[in-house]
């Protein structure tokens, strides 16, 4: 299992980077750099990239060497895979050999290697890098490969360039590579690198093949598997790393920058690791300088996915223009704007050192379950307590309030808001808990939960967008007639919504727990 962690630099700052003193002062002898072309192969129809594996063959002078990655993942940075390599005579990879290394019980192999697969291997995009290499020994005693890539990934014409750094752990703790990348992060501004070079060739391929680029790259979050039988520790463990596996999917600073959906997705993948958070406080409390920062870059995409949605789909549903001093869409145009200038400040944030630090840092604290440090006999044995019951009772506690707060929700549009904030939150630990019941006898009461969420949504949009437009028209004060008549219509719908909110809301009553 290879463990690396990968971390992206500006070019402007490598010269500072090789002159680190914290690099000479953990380097076992000086850098070496080698000139690396790397051919990843495929087949046509990409059967390797389908089965989460990547072949590659590396040449660094006249040496050939095949690797194969397959399996693992990457969480905060750090990435985990299996990797094979082994040397071979020239530059085409020989199967045969990579057979016979990977174990028989990989689910994935018997697919992979086949006669057809091995006929149908071609070239499918190609790397040029120039590598400088450190052998370090931290402090702890744990040997790192230190590597800084500076090059390209290239398909055809396309091609896209790569600085990067890489630490590659050789021996001893995962917990170093965090430390020292943070150290190394007081004085070169890094961020996170969730890409592969291999994911970046795949992508020129798709569009030097004649493959558009999709609409959007966004993604939702996966399905997530927990069992009766897991400890509640397990249980933490597993549904935060599937928010963090959202959140990284969707990253806008390493993706489309415009990309709406992406933002859209990393702000539920956020939303629902902090509601996360929140369930299981009392057993595993998350320390308040990370919940803070959580906080911060959580209103920092939330900001900026406001204005999309005031830009993008509220206004959208306001009639034609009207005639005289009624000119919509001067208004729309002007939240267009805005909300272009609040997307960038998001894309800005995510791709900072406070982001990075914030990644690094986190991802050390559950990498070394650091909430064990401070805990007693009896806290810790809490941690293996019965999921089932501590997500019954959870549940349980979530339905109470929220049916406490619906019962004011028509007095006024703090109370909506807070009943809307207790159903999203209701239905993010419903889903987390959905596998221990069954998709069968909680799809209707996550069905109408999440119909009485959506609703309760988009009357908060239009009580958002109210508020957004009153700060566009101290901006804009020519379209103060304009956005007053938004404002107005607005409005209107908001009150022929509350109806809807009611029979949605008695639908969701109507449903059983399930536990």
């Amino acid at each position: 299992m290879e463990t690396e962690l990968k971390l992206l630099l500006d070019p402007a700052h490598t010269k500072a980077l090789i002159k680190h003193p914290l690099l000479a002062r953990h380097a076992q002898a000086a850098p070496h750099t080698k000139d690396q072309t790397g051919t990843y192969f495929d087949t046509p129809d990409l059967l390797l990239r389908r089965n989460d594996a990547g072949l590659r063959v590396r040449r660094t002078g006249k040496e050939f060497i095949q690797t194969l990655k397959a399996g693992g993942g990457v969480s905060g940075g750090l990435h985990q895979r299996n990797e094979w390599e082994s040397p071979v005579i020239g530059e085409l990879p020989d199967l045969a050999v990579l057979r016979e290394m990977v174990p028989a019980e990989a689910q994935w192999a018997s697919k992979v290697f086949t006669a057809e697969a091995a006929a149908q291997i071609r070239p499918i995009f190609a790397t040029h890098i120039k590598r400088m290499l450190w052998d370090l020994t931290l402090a702890d005693g744990s040997e790192v490969e230190f590597v800084l890539d500076q090059g390209t990934v290239e398909h055809g014409q396309r091609n896209v360039a790569v600085c990067e750094i890489e630490l590659e752990l050789k021996s001893g703790d995962p917990l170093s590579l965090f430390d020292f990348a943070l150290q190394l992060m007081q004085d070169i501004p890094l961020r996170i690198g969730i890409q592969s070079k291999a994911q970046r060739g795949y992508t020129l391929y798709h569009l030097s093949e004649g493959g558009a680029a999709r609409a959007t790259s966004a993604t939702k979050a996966k399905p997530l598997h927990l069992t009766r039988k897991m400890g509640l520790e397990q249980a933490f463990g597993a549904i935060v790393g599937n928010c963090v596996e959202q959140i990284q999917a969707n990253d806008i600073a390493d993706g489309d920058p415009q990309d709406v959906e992406r933002l859209h997705q990393m702000r539920v993948g956020i939303r629902r690791l902090r509601s996360a958070f929140t369930l299981f406080r009392d057993v595993i409390p998350l320390p308040d300088d990370l919940a803070g920062e959580f906080e911060w870059i959580s209103e920092r995409i939330g900001a900026a996915r406001d204005w999309d949605v005031l830009a993008g789909t509220t206004l959208a549903a306001l009639p034609l223009d009207q005639v005289g001093a009624i000119n919509l869409n001067a208004v729309r145009d002007a939240a267009r704007k805005q909300a272009a200038a609040m997307h960038k400040s998001a894309v800005d944030a995510v791709a900072s050192t406070r982001y990075t630090a914030l990644v690094l840092q986190f991802s050390r604290w559950m990498l070394g379950a650091q909430w064990r440090t401070a805990m007693n006999g009896e806290q810790l044995e809490q941690l293996s307590q019965s999921l089932s019951r501590f997500a019954r009772d959870m549940l349980r506690h979530d339905e109470k309030r929220m049916k406490k707060r619906g019962r004011k929700m028509e007095e006024d549009p703090r109370s909506r808001h807070r009943t809307r904030i207790a159903a999203k939150k209701m239905r993010y630990d419903t889903e987390f808990f959905q596998a221990l019941y069954g998709e069968k006898s909680s799809r209707p009461y996550i069905k109408a939960l999440s119909r009485l969420q959506d609703q309760l949504g988009l009357l908060n949009d239009v009580s958002v967008a109210d508020g957004l437009l009153e700060e566009l028209q101290k901006k804009h004060p020519p379209l103060a007639a304009s956005i007053s008549y938004a404002r107005g219509f607005l409005a209107a719908q908001a009150t022929d919504g509350e109806e809807k909110t009611r029979r949605l809301w008695k639908k969701w009553k109507a449903q059983e727990l399930p536990l």
